[in-house]
């Protein structure tokens, strides 16, 4: 089992790569559950490419702080509520991608029409408020329209990738904004054709396996640290 010491790495890293990817841009948050407990780490409000180790906060699903000494996130709550509504869920990434955006302000839906897009079968929900998920109440909200997926879109307001890990969480981002590029790019040639639920289900089994989960994981990381 993970221990914190390494989890609190593993947040790091993730901080990284998701800057490194342009995925957010000095805003932005992660969590992570720490296992056999009711309490997660977060990263402060520090922009994602400067946050270091000693700065990560440790707070309760009640969203109080019980270890740390900086600010929280302003929106602590969408993290508190998420995990607390979907015990599977042990990692949130809080993230700004650009052409996923387009689609949180649009009636055209993001859906997957290529193999890492698979993961968002039926399209990726969009909650309808431009509003920075500052209360209980909203993080409730957005916690029942993720639901049982992977990435909620938050109108005109970036987006919300959730893991059972922090590797899944930070490819969920990655692939969020792959599905949205490539989505785009087939609206601007020609009508795109989305995957079936049955391509979809088999194409996600292929797509990130526990050993290319890894793989995906080690790479970016790489990629972020040099």
């Amino acid at each position: 089992m993970e221990s914190t010491h390494q989890l609190r790495k593993d947040v790091i890293s993730a901080c990284r790569i998701l800057s490194h990817q342009n995925l957010v841009q000095g805003f932005g948050h992660v969590s992570a559950r720490i296992r056999e407990s009711e309490l997660f780490l977060i990263t402060p409000r520090v922009s994602l490419a400067l946050v270091v180790e000693s700065e990560l906060l440790t707070m309760n699903l009640a969203g109080e702080v019980v270890d740390g000494r900086h600010s929280p996130p302003f929106e602590t709550w969408l993290h508190a509520a998420i995990m607390k509504t979907h015990p599977n869920v042990n990692a949130i990434t809080r993230i700004h991608a650009r052409m996923a955006n387009m689609f949180s302000v649009t009636d055209r839906k993001l859906e997957p029409v290529h193999n890492h897009g698979s993961f968002f079968a039926r399209g990726v929900p969009v909650f309808d408020t431009p509003d920075l998920i500052s209360t209980p109440q909203l993080g409730q909200e957005v916690a029942r329209t993720i639901g049982d997926g992977p990435a909620v879109l938050l109108r005109g307001n970036g987006q919300v990738t959730v893991g059972r890990s922090l590797p899944e969480a930070v490819m969920m981002a990655i692939y969020l904004e792959e599905a949205a590029e490539i989505l785009f790019g087939a609206l601007q040639i020609g009508t795109p054709i989305p995957l079936t639920s049955d391509e979809s289900a088999t194409r996600r089994l292929e797509a990130l396996p526990p050993v290319d989960l890894e793989r995906a994981w080690n790479f970016f990381k790489h990629l972020a640290e040099t």
